[in-house]
């Protein structure tokens, strides 16, 4: 007799949806719903940002103490919502789905949940959402499954990209935890992100494999929808990925990764107790009043955003004063081989900083300075 099991992309956190930005889907592992046997004992969980979308690739191992068992396995995605073209409303936001059991890639259909006839908890999926289904036989011992897809992660005013992934789904299965499990982030070079403290009440061991830099400080996540207080860790990867490898993981939170707008992220920047030198920057971004922010921050304040785009870029200041000012902000990884003719106009854009050299300029003139 088959029985019904669900890999469900439902956000954990609804109220986005309901914001101005755009939502269209979230990451997920295998939900048994009923399953008292089969043990998820590997998983082994592989995530790389191409741009606005999220390459997944998984692999699973999972082990049967008894007879041979058929059941059919769904993989649920709501459909797309938000601020994007009409024809684009009602479809799944997944591309290049595949599954994999063994050595055998397997047929699946696709289908709205109220076509299905499956019943499903309101709280999992609605009748709109759509499910990918298809069956897999586990035999006795170990059956290996492997899941490749693409999906697309949202944005807010506040954020420029976020991409969910439902972790705590894997605790479903009958050993009440992924036994072996791994987990690598590839967010391209040069990333600035935000990713979960931990995935419970204990912060979790991020390792960098590359280039990179996490921030040894838990950040307040200001855009936390569930109000829970999650706390961050900014972290920086010039080339490489984010790792982290745990056994018996039992995660009772899920995965939000997140790439700010700038104009919200420079509120995440400081690690240490003290100034952000940089409060202003959200009003240098917007309005009419650009000229007048400009022309009332102070000579340090000028002269630093002057340098802001070289400090992110990791040019190693010889000026002492400025290498102790940007050490205190947890994107900065000086890099002796930067040079700063090649920074990218990371936070000041080429007509502000024309206001900002121009404002220095007319002070040294009428200081007589030189």
């Amino acid at each position: 007799m088959k029985k019904l099991f669900l890999l469900v992309l439902i956000s954990a956190w609804q109220p986005l949806l309901a914001n101005d930005g755009v939502f269209y889907a979230m990451g997920n592992t295998l939900i048994p719903l009923k399953e008292t046997t089969v043990q998820l004992k590997k998983e082994v969980l592989s995530l790389e940002r191409r741009g606005d979308w999220m390459q997944v690739d998984i692999y699973f191992e999972f082990f049967n103490p008894g007879p041979e068992k058929e059941l059919t396995v769904g993989f649920v995605t709501p459909p797309a919502m938000g601020d994007f073209p009409e024809e684009e409303v009602g479809h799944p936001q997944i591309k290049d789905f595949l599954v994999m059991a063994g050595n055998q890639i397997l047929p699946f259909k696709i289908a709205q949940m109220k076509e299905t006839g499956f019943k499903v908890s309101g709280k999992l999926a609605n009748g709109q959402d759509f499910v990918y289904h298809f069956t897999v036989r586990f035999a006795k011992g170990i059956t290996i499954i492997r899941h490749s897809y693409l999906y697309r992660g949202g944005a807010t005013v506040d954020t420029k990209n976020d991409f969910f992934y439902r972790l705590t789904t894997g605790t479903s299965w009958a050993n009440g935890a992924i036994g072996d499990f791994e987990l690598n982030i590839s967010m391209g070079d040069d990333g600035y992100f935000g990713v979960p403290a931990g995935f419970g009440e204990t912060p979790v061991n991020w390792t960098i494999v590359g280039i990179g830099q996490i921030s040894p400080v838990l950040v307040h996540n200001p855009y936390d929808e569930e109000g829970g207080g999650s706390r961050l860790r900014m972290t920086l990867i010039r080339k490489g990925k984010l790792q982290l490898r745990q056994t018996q993981f039992r995660p009772q939170k899920d995965l939000a990764l997140t790439i700010f707008q700038p104009h919200s992220e420079a509120g995440l920047w400081c690690d240490k107790k003290g100034t952000n030198d940089f409060a202003n920057y959200p009003e240098l971004l917007w309005g009419d009043s650009v000229e007048a922010v400009v022309h009332a921050l102070s000579g340090q304040q000028l002269r630093l955003y002057r340098n802001l785009n070289v400090a992110r870029a990791g040019y190693a200041f010889k000026d002492e004063s400025l290498r102790k000012a940007f050490s205190k902000y947890n994107w900065y990884l000086p890099d002796p081989a930067i040079k700063p003719e090649n920074a990218p106009d990371y936070y000041v854009s080429k007509e502000l900083m024309r206001l900002i050299i121009a404002e220095e300029n007319s002070r040294k003139q009428k200081t007589g300075t030189e």
